[in-house]
């Protein structure tokens, strides 16, 4: 009794391909289910892929993905070891060193890390391949000659001592900070300069960042200061390539 049903679902099949139905979705699937050998089970590839849209690839974090930053809570003698976040020195106004810390490793003329100073003659070359001249105004300062400098602009130029870092806040003193110009403009019209601007755009392919950007006074405690840059290494720095990114921001300080 089965074959004249199965005759009818062909012709019916038949009929249809005819008149140009057969594309229609599912119509396949119907017809094979009247076919006593076949499956009753769909394929796969009647049911669409979801995973046929690509997925867009995520972008990059600014931030280097790291839990909460650990609290600061030296004091005293632990004072003469630096506050580190992944690896990176911290000093400011709200994390202090003593008087009894230094480069670990200085070297050079400006008694810079060793890391700091390499990558600072690797600067300082391709800025003259380029026609600018790299001078450094600046480069370690002790506790006591920071001291002796903070207490000088106090008397003297008050109403610019947020340019100046108290003794134990300036980053001078670990050997890792140097200011910069070309000789002969200082200050703030130095970001004006030759040297200045290609500072700003190169500085972070060898491990520098500006360390006061424009307008982020209120998270690092100091104006801004186009001449005084950071060596973090270059694998954190590319990641500062507008030089709007304070430390603090990219370590979760702020």
């Amino acid at each position: 009794m089965r074959f004249p049903s199965v005759a009818v679902a062909l012709a019916l099949a038949t009929a249809l391909a005819a008149a140009g139905c057969s594309d229609e979705p599912g119509a396949s699937a119907r017809v094979a289910s009247a076919t006593p050998a076949a499956t009753s089970t769909p394929t796969a590839s009647v049911t669409p892929s979801v995973s046929a849209t690509p997925t867009p690839t995520p972008t990059p974090s600014a931030k280097p993905t790291t839990t909460t930053p650990p609290k600061d809570t030296r004091a005293g003698k632990q004072l003469a070891t630096p506050y580190e976040v992944d690896g990176i020195i911290v000093v400011s106004k709200k994390h202090r060193i003593s008087a009894g810390y230094g480069p670990p490793d200085p070297t050079g003329p400006y008694h810079l890390e060793s890391a700091a100073a390499r990558a600072l003659a690797k600067r300082t070359a391709a800025a003259r391949a380029d026609g600018v001249r790299i001078r450094v105004h600046s480069g370690y300062r002790s506790w006591t000659t920071q001291n002796a400098s903070y207490q000088k602009a106090l008397r003297n130029y008050p109403q610019n001592i947020s340019f100046y870092a108290p003794a134990g806040a300036s980053e001078h003193q670990t050997g890792l900070a140097v200011d910069l110009w070309d000789g002969v403009t200082w200050s703030l019209p130095m970001a004006r300069t030759a040297t200045g601007k290609w500072l700003f755009r190169h500085a972070h392919e060898y491990g520098f960042v500006l360390r006061y950007p424009d307008g982020k006074t209120k998270i690092t405690g100091y104006h801004y200061e186009p001449w005084h840059y950071r060596y973090i290494g270059k694998r954190d720095a590319m990641k500062f390539p507008n030089n709007k990114l304070t430390l603090e921001e990219y370590l979760g300080l702020a």
